[in-house]
């Protein structure tokens, strides 16, 4: 997550103030900690990026509304909201200026998961059309289309 820092905001002598919105944050809501990725020098690109650990209940840090998504629901997606959020200095990840590659390694190791994720969500969507076009099979006469429905869920199984 990035966020961009008022400008003119400096540290603070016991830590850092966050400010800023971030949508869709998987797991918000059964989160206690988050990483929060902040810009605190934009000049700087990527290598101003400042990793931070916010526990939920900071003052000036709130969970958002939950996003009303079509798949996934079972894990909630909400927006953070940083208005005022000090976090002290022992709460940052790392050295100033290196959130980038914790972003970047954290996220490497993630992708495995969500692999897997995705192909769960493909063989569900497959058999859930394959049960829709056996329903369709056996409450009428094939159509045109209807057979290429079937050789169309044929070669996708296939692979």
């Amino acid at each position: 997550m990035r966020l961009r820092c008022k400008p003119g905001l400096k540290k603070l002598p016991s830590g850092f103030r966050l400010n800023g919105r971030k949508l869709w944050i998987s797991n918000a809501r059964e989160a206690g900690l988050f990483i929060v990725f902040a810009t605190l020098d934009p000049s700087a690109g990527y290598r101003g990026i400042t990793a931070f650990l916010v526990e939920k209940g900071a003052h000036g840090f709130a969970v958002g509304r939950k996003e009303d998504k079509l798949g996934i629901r079972a894990s909630s997606t909400c927006e953070l909201v940083f208005d005022g959020c000090e976090v002290a200095e022992e709460n940052l990840l790392g050295e100033p200026g290196k959130g980038y590659m914790i972003a970047i390694e954290t996220l490497n190791e993630g992708r495995i998961g969500i692999g897997a994720q995705m192909l769960g969500l493909a063989e569900g969507a497959w058999g859930h059309a394959a049960g829709m076009q056996r329903n369709a099979a056996s409450s009428a006469s094939p159509s045109r289309s209807f057979r290429q429905c079937s050789f169309t869920l044929a070669e996708m199984a296939r692979r």
